[in-house]
């Protein structure tokens, strides 16, 4: 017996008003955004997370998807011996900053070994 998962038509959703936007950066921005906030709509909504890779490409302010040269411009940065990726939005001008450091010790909450509660397969 199959387990069904919370949620998965709204994933799938999420997904596919993702891959629009990200289609839709480069020709319409405003319509870029729009997606990008109907994704953070549906997450609050059915009151699911947002996987971090697609969280980390969508700008907080205007909600428009990050592409490096379409729809944001990347700059590596140094701060006290650290690299970071700063991502400036083209449309609103937020920046966003995330640590690059390979030797680093920083994870993302989902891939630390305590996240995951379950497996369902």
């Amino acid at each position: 017996m199959t387990k069904k998962v919370q949620g998965n038509d709204s994933f799938q959703r999420i997904n596919y008003l993702y891959q629009i936007s990200k289609y839709m950066a480069s020709k319409n921005p405003a319509l870029s955004s729009y997606y990008g906030n109907l994704i953070v709509n549906v997450a609050k909504k059915n009151v699911l997370k947002i996987h971090p890779d697609i969280k980390r490409q969508v700008c907080k302010k205007c909600r428009c998807i990050l592409i490096d040269t379409v729809s944001a411009k990347m700059h590596l940065k140094m701060k006290r011996k650290r690299k970071f990726i700063q991502w400036t939005c083209n449309t609103c001008g937020t920046k966003k900053t995330f640590p690059a450091d390979r030797n680093s010790d920083y994870q993302v909450w989902l891939e630390r070994p305590n996240a995951v509660v379950e497996v369902v397969s």
